[in-house]
C-alpha cells in the first residue's frame, strides 16, 4: 500500500505500550534453591513496583499490593531490595522510605526499621553469617528545604541491627556512598565514597575496612581519585578477591585486590583494552559483572555503546565470547547476577527483543541455554516491523570542537504494509538521550520502533559527553554543555542527509531531561535545521536549575558548563545557556511534556519555556502529568505521551 511516511498503520499502539508493557528493575537469587526475585514497575498498577518470584517454571507476585518495593535515595533509585542468606528478602518501601523484611513463601511483611519523615534507605547488603546486621546507604533530608536541597541533604553509610532496628554510622564524611559490601568471610567491607563536584564517572574512591560488630576499623583506600579516576561496581569474587571496575586507562577495565597486595592487579584482558566493564551509574545497585566461581567472572563488555557478553579466566586473564543475543546490559537497570558456578541471569535487550530477564546455563563446552522468565513487553513484535540500525561516526561540522566525530545508530522506516508514494527521503526524528552522560544502544527499544513502524526514520545520537565510547569522550563535554552536543545533533542531520537517508526539510527533535535541554538548545541555535521539538522534562533556564537541583547533580552543571568559564563571566554564560531566553529565536512549534512531581527537572522549568514562547508569539503547548516524576510510570501518562508525541509529528512532519 502506498501511504506517505510518518502516516502509516502501526501495530505498536499507545493503548499496547501503556497496558502491556512494564519495566524490569533489581534481581536477587536465593543460591540455595535457584529462585529468583525481580522488581517489576507496572503501569497498570499506577507504577508499582511489585516483586515477582521464578521458579519452577512459575511466576508469582510474592510482594502484597499495598507496598512498593521502590527506593529513592539520589532521587533517581536503585538498590532497593537485597537477599538475606536464610532467603528473606529486605526491600525499601516506596512510600514510607521505611525498611521491611519479606517471607516471599508467605508474602509476610515484618517493618525492620521506620524511616522517620525524610530519610530514606537503600543499597542494602546482609552479613553473610550473622542475619542481624545489614549495611545501608542512609540518606537524610531533615535539615533540607527545596532551596537549600543541593547542600543540605546528607548521605552516609550505616550498619542496621536487624533484630532490634538500631543503626549506627560507620562511615561519613562524603557527600555520597554506594557500594557497600561484606566479604565473604563477613569479617571486612568495601565501598565507595565521593564528593562534589565529582559525579560517579567522574571521580571516586573504593576504601576498605575491617568490620567488628557493628563498627569500622582499619580503614584503608584501595583505589581511586576525585575528579581523575572513577571506581564503579566493587564486589567480593569467590576466591575472596575484591574485584572493580576503574577507568585509569581512559575505559573501565577490571581489577583485583588481595589483602596481601600492596596495589590492585589490573586483569589485562589483551583483546578487551579498549572496552568498558561498567557504566554510569545514575543509579544504584549497578552489576554488569559477577564471580561464577573461584577462577571465573562472566561480564557484560561495553564496545562503542554496545554489550556483549564474556567469560572471564581469571587465572590465566583470558576472555571469551558467549554466544548471546544481548546488545545492551545493564545501562539502566542492573544488569548480570550469579545463580550457581553455571548459570547466571540476565536483564538485558537484543536487536529483536526489548528488556527481558533471561537465565542463562553454560555447558562445560561454554555452550549457553537461555530461558526468558520476564519481558518488558507481553506482546511480540513481529521480526517483518523490527527497524535494524545501521552504526554510523560522522565528522563534527558545527559547535565549538570539529575536531573529532559524532556517533549514532539510524533507524529506517520499517513496515512490511507499505511503500511510500513519497519522491523525498523520509522525515526524521533525532532522538537525544539524557544524562547528558549517558548513551543509547543498537538494541531493540520499543519507542524508537513505535516511529519507524509508522514511517519515521529516526537518529539515535551518541553524543559528545555519551558514555561506552571510554572517559576521553565523556570528558570532551566538560564545559561544553549545550553547545558541542548541540552542534553533534546537527552534524548527524547533515551527515544522513547528504547520504540522502531522511528528508532536510522534516526534521523533528526530541529527548527528555538533558535530552530535552539539548532539543530546546537545537531549536534556537540552528531553527532552521527543525521543523518540530518535542522535549520531555528538558531544563529551560539553567540558573533556576542550579538554584533548586536536588543533591545528586546539583554541582555537576559547574563541571559540564562553567568549567571552561572564567568566574566574572559565569552570569553572563548561565544567561547564554538557557534556551527560556531565547525563545525569539526559535521557528519550529514545541511541544513540552512534564510530570508535576518532578524533583529532577521541576514542573517551573517547562512553564517558564511555554511562557517564553507565547510572550513572543510561538507556538508551544505544555502537556502536565499530574504526580508523575522524572519520567512516566502510569499507564494513562504513558498513553497520553504517544499519543500527543504522534499528533505532533503527524501535524508538523508530514
Amino acid at each position: 500500500m502506498s501511504v506517505p511516511y510518518g502516516r502509516w498503520s502501526s501495530p505498536l499502539t499507545p493503548e499496547l505500550l501503556s497496558t502491556s508493557s512494564i519495566s524490569l528493575h533489581e534481581v536477587v537469587v536465593n543460591e540455595s534453591t535457584g529462585a529468583i526475585y525481580c522488581v517489576e514497575c507496572r503501569p497498570t498498577e499506577d507504577g508499582r513496583h511489585a516483586i515477582v518470584r521464578h521458579f519452577n517454571g512459575e511466576s508469582t507476585d510474592v510482594l502484597p499490593k499495598n507496598f512498593s518495593a521502590h527506593a529513592t535515595v539520589q532521587e533517581l533509585g536503585g538498590g532497593s531490595i537485597a537477599m538475606r542468606p536464610d532467603g528473606l528478602i529486605t526491600f525499601a518501601e516506596e512510600k514510607s522510605c521505611s525498611i521491611y523484611l519479606l517471607d516471599p513463601a508467605s508474602s509476610k511483611t515484618t517493618l525492620v526499621l521506620e524511616a522517620a519523615e525524610g530519610v530514606r534507605y537503600a543499597d542494602f547488603c546482609h552479613h553473610p553469617t550473622d542475619l542481624h546486621w545489614m549495611l545501608a546507604i542512609k540518606e537524610d533530608h531533615r535539615e533540607a528545604t527545596p532551596e537549600t536541597q543541593a547542600y543540605m541533604v546528607h548521605n552516609s553509610l550505616v550498619a542496621i541491627n536487624v533484630n532490634t532496628g538500631e543503626e549506627a554510622t560507620i562511615a561519613e564524611g562524603d557527600d555520597f556512598f554506594s557500594h557497600p559490601k561484606f566479604d565473604p568471610s563477613g569479617r571486612r567491607v568495601s565501598w565507595i565514597q565521593w564528593s562534589h563536584p565529582d559525579m560517579p564517572w567522574t571521580g571516586t574512591v573504593l576504601h576498605l575496612a575491617d568490620w567488628v560488630e557493628g563498627r569500622l576499623s582499619n580503614v584503608r583506600k584501595v583505589a581511586g581519585k576525585a575528579r581523575e579516576e572513577s571506581i564503579a561496581q566493587p564486589k567480593w569474587g569467590l576466591d575472596g578477591a575484591l574485584y572493580f571496575a576503574s577507568d585509569r586507562t581512559g575505559f573501565w577495565q577490571l581489577y583485583s585486590f588481595n589483602l596481601n597486595d600492596s596495589e590492585p592487579r589490573p586483569l589485562g584482558l589483551k583483546i578487551l583494552e579498549n572496552a568498558e566493564f561498567a557504566t554510569a551509574e545514575w543509579e544504584l545497585g549497578s552489576s554488569t559483572y559477577i564471580s561464577l566461581d573461584a577462577t571465573t567472572i562472566v561480564a557484560a563488555v561495553i564496545t562503542h555503546a554496545t554489550s556483549r557478553v564474556f567469560l572471564i579466566d581469571t587465572t590465566t586473564s583470558s576472555a571469551q565470547e558467549l554466544d548471546l543475543p544481548y546488545l545492551d546490559v545493564g545501562y539502566r537497570a542492573n544488569g548480570i547476577y550469579r545463580v550457581s558456578p553455571s548459570s547466571f541471569m540476565v536483564v538485558g535487550s537484543s536487536a529483536t527483543a526489548p528488556q527481558e530477564l533471561a537465565l542463562v546455563s553454560i555447558t562445560s563446552s561454554h555452550k549457553v541455554h537461555t530461558a526468558v522468565l520476564a519481558s518488558t513487553a507481553s506482546f511480540q513484535l513481529a521480526p517483518e516491523y523490527v527497524s535494524h540500525p545501521t552504526k554510523y561516526a560522522a565528522p563534527q561540522k558545527y559547535g565549538p570542537q570539529c575536531d573529532g566525530d559524532v556517533y549514532m545508530f539510524y533507524f529506517p522506516p520499517r513496515n512490511p504494509n507499505y511503500q511510500s508514494d513519497d519522491k523525498h527521503p523520509p522525515p526524521v526524528l533525532v532522538y537525544v538521550h539524557g544524562g547528558p552522560n549517558g548513551c543509547v544502544t543498537p538494541a531493540l527499544n520499543l519507542e524508537i520502533q513505535y516511529w519507524t513502524t509508522r514511517g519515521f526514520a529516526v537518529c539515535a545520537v551518541n553524543y559528545t559527553g555519551s558514555t561506552g565510547y571510554g572517559r576521553e569522550y565523556r570528558e570532551r563535554l566538560s564545559g561544553y554543555w549545550g553547545l558541542v552536543d548541540v552542534g553533534d545533533a546537527v552534524s548527524a542531520v547533515d551527515y544522513l542527509a547528504d547520504k540522502q537517508l531522511v528528508d532536510k526539510t522534516r526534521v523533528g527533535i526530541y529527548g527528555g531531561s538533558a535530552g530535552g535541554y539539548l532539543t530546546l538548545r537545537a531549536l534556537h541555535m540552528y531553527p532552521d535545521v527543525w521543523a518540530a521539538g518535542i522535549s520531555s522534562y528538558g531544563i529551560s533556564d539553567v540558573r533556576a536549575l542550579q538554584a533548586d537541583s536536588y543533591k545528586f547533580e546539583s554541582q555537576d552543571v559547574d563541571r559540564i558548563l562553567l568549567s571552561k568559564t572564567k568566574a566574572e563571566d559565569r552570569d553572563a554564560e548561565l544567561t547564554s545557556r538557557s534556551p527560556c531566553h531565547f525563545a525569539a529565536q526559535i521557528k519550529a512549534p514545541l511541544l513540552l511534556l512534564q510530570g508535576t512531581a518532578d524533583m529532577v527537572v521541576p514542573l517551573a522549568q517547562a512553564r517558564m519555556m511555554a511562557s517564553a514562547m507565547h510572550e513572543c508569539g510561538r507556538v508551544a503547548e505544555v502537556v502536565e502529568f499530574e504526580g508523575e516524576g522524572h519520567g512516566w510510570v502510569g499507564h494513562e501518562t504513558i498513553y497520553q505521551s504517544y499519543k500527543r508525541k504522534e499528533e505532533w509529528w503527524t501535524l508538523h512532519l508530514t
